[in-house]
């Protein structure tokens, strides 16, 4: 189990405490049962003043079963504390990643390896293709550039073939860039590779 006691900021005194283990996450005394988990997206959110970045907020939207969204969020302004800010923000996303979000993951993958299509952030997923809006674009001409806020996947044959997608903005964005990026690795669109073995 672990325990984070999270600062909201200068400006808001108010400490949030969140709990998590393999069973559950409980946020200042809200439980969520790992079953009720589906979904995440996370990343952070730049507050500008008149002429310039004054702060940020990290933010951590958990979707649950019921289609409601769990946040996690703390601030800083003008650089206060930011390494350990920061340091929070990234082992809070590590220890959701370890007791929930790698075995959404794995479950994805273990439907793709059945021959199952999938639909995350609106791109849908086949054994051949991957589609969004009019665009297809088979796997063996599928690339993925991966930035911090964002990643871009788009045709090898045709860069205008593309999509944009925010971690942050749009669900389960980090989950379907580490899943594409698990099936391209591994080549599991290669029909000598796809076979009914479990991740």
């Amino acid at each position: 189990m672990k325990t984070y006691i999270i600062d909201k900021g200068f400006l808001n005194n108010k400490k949030s405490i969140l709990t998590v283990d393999e069973k559950t996450l409980t946020l200042n005394g809200v439980v969520l049962r790992k079953e009720e988990i589906i979904g995440i997206r996370y990343g952070i959110h730049f507050i500008r003043g008149y002429m310039a970045t004054i702060g940020r907020e990290y933010q951590i939207f958990i979707k649950t079963v019921s289609g409601k969204e769990m946040k996690i969020s703390f601030r800083l302004f003008y650089g206060r504390k930011l390494n350990e800010k920061h340091k929070l923000y990234c082992e809070i996303i590590d220890t959701l990643w370890e007791n929930f979000y790698n075995d959404i993951l794995k479950n994805y993958i273990n439907k793709f390896l059945n021959k199952e299509d999938l639909i995350i952030s609106g791109i849908k997923i086949s054994n051949d293709k991957i589609t969004f809006g009019k665009e297809v674009i088979p796997w063996e001409n599928l690339m993925i550039k991966k930035y911090y806020h964002y990643f871009i996947i788009f045709s090898e044959t045709d860069q205008y073939h593309n999509k944009m997608l925010y971690y942050l903005n749009d669900q389960d964005a980090v989950i379907l860039s580490e899943l594409l990026n698990y099936i391209i690795k591994n080549e599991l669109y290669r029909t000598e590779k796809v076979s009914h073995r479990q991740v």
